[in-house]
């Protein structure tokens, strides 16, 4: 789109000499009007044309942005649905860890029973093989005594 020189129009339209203002002929007004009333129309429609142009370029670019402002609607909206989908993701992770984390304090408490208990029984373990050894040594003994009565018992019996 050509850029129009409105000094340079207006000098056609009207001429400005060095003197000032030139004397016409009442003929030669008519021919200077029409030529005048010709670049003045033209001066107009070049005027409509450049605005017309305007307002397409006005246009499409309104159209341009309207389009990018949806896309970046678009994106935005998606952008917000995968991070609601990600805070939901979080929420259930904390809570799954969470009930993870009771798990594991109760596991950990029924360990701790389990091995007082276990600790309790080897205790009990340990007694009852020491008083199995004590039982085993007293029957030794009981046998060795039992052995030695007999011995008497045949010594002093006659054959």
């Amino acid at each position: 789109m050509g850029s129009v020189d409105l000094n340079h129009v207006m000098d056609e339209i009207i001429p400005r000499g060095d003197s000032g203002t030139q004397a016409l002929t009442p003929a030669r007004q008519s021919a200077r009007g029409s030529d005048d009333a010709t670049a003045a129309l033209e001066l107009v429609s070049e005027t409509a044309a450049a605005i017309r142009e305007l307002e397409k370029q006005s246009a499409q670019a309104v159209a341009r942005a309207h389009a990018v402002a949806n896309a970046l609607k678009e994106k935005l909206e998606r952008a917000e649905t995968r991070s609601e989908r990600a805070e939901a993701a979080l929420r259930q992770a904390e809570a799954e860890v969470e009930d993870l984390i009771a798990a594991i304090v109760q596991t950990r408490s029924d360990l701790e029973m389990l091995q007082s208990q276990t600790a309790a029984k080897e205790a009990e373990l340990e007694a009852s093989e020491q008083r199995a050894k004590d039982a085993e040594c007293r029957a030794e003994n009981a046998d060795a005594a039992i052995q030695r009565i007999m011995d008497a018992i045949r010594t002093q019996l006659p054959v």
